[in-house]
């Protein structure tokens, strides 16, 4: 969603230097579930870390009301330090594991919805053993030590056809069955806000979105092996396929935006607070302050960027690339590996790829410019809410909503959608 303050990103380490064939292989641990985790989420741990998974939903009342640090600070002492036993657990349950703590340390970073202001400048002292295992399980996989989209939306979900913990395919999660595992809002009787179920429906649009984004991640990977193989009809194959996969994939998202309306007026003051952290990172007070999960980091829109050949050279371009610190190591590889050759794609339609290969092209590029408009004018709703000024988090910036921002938010967007549609190959390009 919106990012009003997104700023020009310092750069990612150079791609490690890849030829095609070597950034196909980069293709082959996403392959099944694309940006989404490779097992279903597990929803149980043992002892004595199931305490943690269940105190998420056990503290929402107080997070909707006098505040959750006290308890916390009460399972924090009762825990103890449990750093030697988190590392005897398998990988999906490190995981799980992961996640909660993300969850929990969020929302001691918050205290309570709505956000007083005063948080947004504080520093808090977290609870000493969770705070621990926190930074333990972050280190351990590579990530930042804040929440981010793996670990509080692609890792907090379930779903009725998938059983914990199991290898599935993302063609497998589908709308109607995936619901947020963890939630930490809670709905009172005769609270017409539903706190709780606009919360599922914000880690649902964004789990179903990648889980589409999977097909796109397929097709890209065809039409690069096409590309280097010179075979004209694979790329013809592959580019119909990206196209269709990119139609899903914005359709999925503009479905649940549009039909299952997220309130802004709630999103704003109540679930936005939730996900941003604009905390330093620990032990270097004066580095750039971590942003928390955002729409930055939907992998399935990256993808289908450097297969259509879209530059990251705008302020909001720059932004997604740096979006990349806060994802997996594997999906990092792949992305940084294949920017230097976004170009081949695109080079080989316009060289040789003939008219269906670039019809194909053009229309996976306008679909996703589609979504991008369509972006545009729903990120400017959701900030310009009902006027009144609101304390925000958003790409580790404060921000208050409202007209200001909302101008920013649409002259990023414009950029982008800018950015982006300079890559048509269109009839100007057909040879003679």
């Amino acid at each position: 969603m919106p990012h009003p303050h997104a700023h020009p990103a310092a750069p990612l380490p150079d791609a490690p230097p890849a030829g095609i064939p070597e950034l196909l292989t980069l293709f082959r641990p996403l392959a099944r579930t694309g940006f989404l985790p490779p097992t279903a989420p597990l929803l149980n741990l043992p002892a004595p870390f199931q305490g943690l998974l269940d105190a998420v939903p056990a503290l929402a009342p107080a997070y909707q009301g006098g505040g959750v640090r006290a308890a916390l600070l009460d399972i924090d002492a009762a825990l103890g330090d449990r750093r030697d036993d988190a590392r005897q657990l398998s990988a999906a349950q490190q995981e799980a594991l992961l996640s909660a703590t993300a969850i929990l340390m969020h929302l001691y970073r918050w205290n309570a919805v709505p956000v007083a202001p005063v948080r947004f400048h504080e520093r808090p002292e977290f609870p000493p053993h969770l705070h621990a295992l926190f930074r333990d399980l972050s280190a351990a996989h590579d990530l930042p030590a804040c929440g981010t989209m793996h670990t509080l939306k692609y890792l907090n979900w379930r779903s009725d056809a998938l059983p914990p913990g199991q290898p599935y395919h993302a063609d497998q999660v589908q709308d109607g069955q995936v619901r947020i595992a963890h939630n930490w809002h809670a709905s009172p009787a005769g609270d017409d806000r539903d706190l709780a179920g606009q919360l599922d429906l914000w880690i649902q649009t964004f789990v179903l979105t990648e889980a589409r984004g999977q097909a796109v991640l397929s097709a890209a990977a065809q039409a690069l092996a096409a590309a280097h193989q010179h075979d004209r009809p694979a790329l013809e194959t592959a580019l119909e396929a990206l196209h269709a996969a990119v139609q899903a994939m914005t359709r999925q998202i503009n479905t649940l935006m549009r039909f299952r309306v997220v309130r802004s007026d709630l999103w704003r003051v109540f679930i936005q607070p939730t996900f941003g952290w604009g905390l330093p990172v620990d032990g270097i007070p004066d580095g750039p302050a971590l942003e928390g999960a955002s729409g930055l980091q939907l992998g399935g829109t990256q993808v289908a960027d450097l297969a259509l050949g879209v530059p990251f050279d705008s302020n909001l371009g720059r932004a997604i690339r740096h979006s990349r610190t806060y994802m997996t190591p594997p999906q990092r590889a792949l992305l940084n590996a294949w920017e230097p050759h976004r170009n081949v794609i695109r080079a080989a339609v316009l060289d040789w790829g003939g008219s269906r290969a670039r019809g194909a092209f053009d229309a996976a590029l306008d679909d996703l410019n589609r979504w991008r408009v369509s972006h545009r004018e729903r990120g400017a709703v959701y900030l310009r809410g009902d006027g009144r000024e609101h304390v925000m988090a958003s790409t580790g910036t404060q921000l208050d909503a409202g007209t200001p921002h909302e101008q920013a938010f649409r002259d990023l967007m414009n950029e982008r959608i800018e950015e982006t549609r300079a890559q048509t190959v269109g009839a100007e390009h057909l040879e003679s």
